[in-house]
């Protein structure tokens, strides 16, 4: 028999329902160009939000804003950059129970940014597939601790034109995965705030704001 307890956690992993979150997150990590490694610095804020498809599975969108600093980089107009990012989301919520959820995640993100100089012009694009595998461990009814691994793949361009004009194509560096840690606070049923911090080909902090109808 369920406790009001369980009762309340099975609630909160309930995938028929509608996800909205606000995103703000900074990282840190390596694009590799033809001639040189440059170190890359994002932060980036937006929004995001999944529907159900069936019992366990959702698809999603997600949209922001991107600011892009790349001190290594030779071409000042490239320096610093901004724009903005669009993305398809998707989850399967392969595991749902009372202590525990395992979600796997797909993710496709397109991000373009431009920066300008005197008589130069920089824009960068770029896209990021992420395979993911999260655990949830649901220690009480208003805290869950986060455990997951990430696989990506990215690849983009550097378009100059100007004085000097050029094609540069970059790409993420060997190393291909990271691992996050996250605590989510539950302050209401529907209402959650989280944060998680990753390590390994992205050193990355994520702050969210989650609410679920």
């Amino acid at each position: 028999m369920l406790s009001i307890e369980n009762l309340k956690a099975a609630q909160l992993t309930n995938p028929n329902i509608v996800e909205y979150s606000l995103d703000l997150q900074t990282s840190k990590s390596e694009w590799q160009f033809p001639l040189l490694k440059n170190n890359v610095k994002l932060e980036q804020a937006g929004i995001s939000w999944y529907e159900p498809f069936s019992h366990s599975f959702y698809g999603g969108l997600e949209v922001g804003y991107t600011e892009l600093s790349q001190a290594d980089n030779p071409m000042p107009s490239a320096q610093f950059t901004s724009g903005e990012y669009i993305g398809l989301l998707f989850r399967y919520a392969a595991v749902q129970q009372s202590a525990l959820s395992l979600n796997l995640h797909i993710k496709y993100r397109y991000n373009r940014t431009e920066g300008k100089s005197t008589l130069q012009n920089s824009q960068f694009a770029w896209h990021e597939t992420t395979f993911s595998s999260e655990l949830v461990f649901h220690s009480s009814k208003n805290l869950n601790l986060i455990l997951a691994a990430d696989y990506l793949q990215m690849g983009g361009e550097q378009r100059d034109s100007g004085n000097i004009t050029q094609l540069t194509t970059f790409k993420n560096v060997q190393e291909k995965a990271s691992y996050r840690a996250g605590i989510e606070f539950i302050p209401y049923r529907t209402g959650v705030i989280g944060i998680e911090w990753s390590s390994g080909i992205r050193d990355a902090t994520k702050l969210y704001f989650k609410r679920k109808f």
